[in-house]
């Protein structure tokens, strides 16, 4: 009989949902009513010899702030029926494919893979592909070609351009609505954008994401200057600390592709009187809409951040993954439809001073134990 480890309710545009329990054909099954038609788990098809179904987690680097999250809900929602092995890769490629072979030879039935790095996704995919083996990707979405590939192949995440307009749009509706953002007067918002990785898909989206939300809108604003960050907390605050010494004042906002790096910028500009360190003034949106954050979007020292919902990400990755073990159709009861290349987004949720309790209760899901 399989075991939930948590009732698990699911947040959709910041509604929360009640779950349920129901029983089935004589065995106990836990199901989770969720926005539009329920995530249902049931009970795992048991092993020959007794033992649990191995269900492999692949990390690209536990030091990633919201992929933590991410990984708190898989092992928040999974049952106990269920083995889940998480490994860390280290944000290193050759290591996470040696992973796969490890994950394939201790005879996981699924693998659940976040990738280094999704340009290089094919040399995983032929792995589960020669094996057989069901492949959830999620976070980091390897191409169109790459997911078709193989047919028990899937991607959950996000949707990085979608995260990147609606960070301009946070970004502009503040600027016109507060005349201490603009700080000189001439009714144009100068700002710099911090990039994730270079060359990464999630960067090149968002990044490419701001610049085209302004110009769509016909909004103004002057781009003084882009540079990467790496996804980085340290990288961030590094570019940031030779920005305020070639531009200082002249910055008006700040946008990053994800909130580690928003927090580097933040301690960076702490030093020249900024974000509750003084009396200047400068806007910043993240995306993510991490922890860390939340209280400076309360107490309005930033204007906020796109929420990346992690527990429904990690519910639909296990999900995906427990239907694809038991030989199911891999969307029943899973809310939502898959795109193109059978990927599955998760909507994002732009979080300011007065839905902030959404992202906290998001979270506290995410850490129930």
């Amino acid at each position: 009989m399989m075991k939930i480890k948590k009732s698990m309710a699911f947040l959709a545009a910041g509604v929360m949902m009640v779950s349920s329990l129901a029983g089935c054909s004589g065995s106990k099954t836990t199901e989770t009513a969720v926005a539009a038609g329920g995530t249902t788990i049931s009970e795992p098809a048991s092993d020959v010899d007794g033992e649990k179904p191995i269900i492999g987690v692949m990390i690209f680097d536990y030091a990633n702030n919201y992929v933590t999250y991410v990984r708190n809900a898989i092992t928040t929602v999974a049952g106990d029926d269920v083995e889940i092995q998480m490994v860390d890769a280290q944000n290193d490629q050759a290591k996470q494919v040696e992973q796969v072979d490890l994950m394939i030879n201790k005879g996981a039935k699924v693998l659940c893979v976040n990738a280094v790095d999704p340009t290089a996704a094919s040399s995983i995919i032929s792995k589960a592909k020669a094996a057989d083996i069901p492949l959830v990707f999620f976070n980091r979405c390897p191409s169109k070609e790459d997911m078709m590939s193989y047919d028990k192949c899937w991607y959950v995440g996000n949707d990085p351009y979608e995260s990147g307009k609606l960070q301009a749009e946070m970004a502009m509706e503040a600027f016109k609505n507060n005349a201490a953002f603009d700080k000189n007067g001439d009714g144009i918002m100068q700002y710099v954008i911090i990039q994730g990785t270079m060359g990464h898909p999630d960067a090149v989206a968002r990044t490419a994401a701001n610049q085209e939300t302004f110009e769509k809108e016909g909004f103004a604003a002057e781009l003084l200057d882009t540079q990467t960050g790496d996804f980085k907390t340290a990288a961030s605050k590094d570019v940031m600390d030779v920005w305020m010494g070639k531009y200082g004042d002249q910055i008006e906002m700040v946008l990053t592709n994800n909130d580690a790096m928003l927090l580097g910028a933040i301690e960076s500009c702490k030093a020249e009187g900024y974000f509750g360190a003084g009396d200047k003034v400068m806007g910043a949106v993240g995306i993510n809409a991490l922890p860390e954050v939340l209280d400076m979007i309360e107490n309005q020292i930033i204007i906020g951040s796109i929420m990346s919902n992690a527990y429904d990400e990690g519910m639909s990755i296990y999900g995906m993954a427990y239907n694809a073990l038991e030989g199911k159709e891999v969307m029943e009861g899973i809310h939502g439809e898959l795109g193109d290349m059978k990927d599955l987004r998760v909507p994002y949720v732009p979080v300011g001073k007065d839905n902030v309790s959404v992202a906290r209760d998001m979270y506290a899901r995410v850490l129930s134990k």
